[in-house]
């Protein structure tokens, strides 16, 4: 399987979030998300530990803070994905499993449109630009508030998410159909 594939790109907008797969916070934020995307683009996730999130912070040069969410989105023009098999042997849910991906299929990273990256703060009310009403008004909102402020309450926040709220051993995957 290739990297298109398991990104899951569609023509048109995709949304990629990266974030904390061990902080229990994130994972519920994840969970909330899912429960109320349900209109197109589909939000679609990885952790930044997985391997998938590995190699596109990689290849993007992201931060390697795993208090840092990214956001990705991509514009992909109708004829991209001609020329790539895209089958529909992917499960349609929101939790991306790259476990089977090798080292030459994560390369066609390279091949990608550039997405547009939207970290900390501004990932999160990019966001909710993709749930259900009434959620979008928050995006304009939030925007009202000057980026230094939103990211220095996301920074604090960020510091204190495993103290408050836990962590667990190992990467929680979103549950498929949520």
């Amino acid at each position: 399987m290739n990297i298109i594939n398991a990104l899951k790109l569609k023509p048109g907008l995709n949304v990629i979030v990266l974030y904390d797969g061990v902080c229990n916070i994130c994972n519920l934020g994840i969970q909330f998300v899912m429960k109320r995307n349900n209109a197109l683009p589909i939000v679609h996730y990885a952790s930044l530990q997985s391997k998938l999130g590995l190699s596109l912070s990689d290849y993007y040069n992201l931060p390697k803070d795993l208090s840092t969410s990214i956001l990705l989105k991509y514009h992909i023009p109708n004829d991209f994905l001609q020329s790539y098999n895209t089958s529909s042997s992917i499960p349609n849910n929101s939790s991306l499993n790259l476990s089977h991906l090798n080292d030459d299929s994560l390369n066609e990273a390279a091949q990608l449109p550039q997405p547009e990256l939207f970290m900390k703060s501004d990932a999160s009310i990019e966001l909710v630009r993709y749930l259900d009403n009434p959620w979008p008004i928050t995006y304009y909102i939030a925007k009202i508030i000057p980026k230094s402020l939103r990211d220095g309450i996301y920074d604090r926040f960020a510091r204190g998410r495993y103290q408050y709220f836990g962590k667990t051993d190992s990467c929680q995957m979103p549950k498929p159909g949520n």
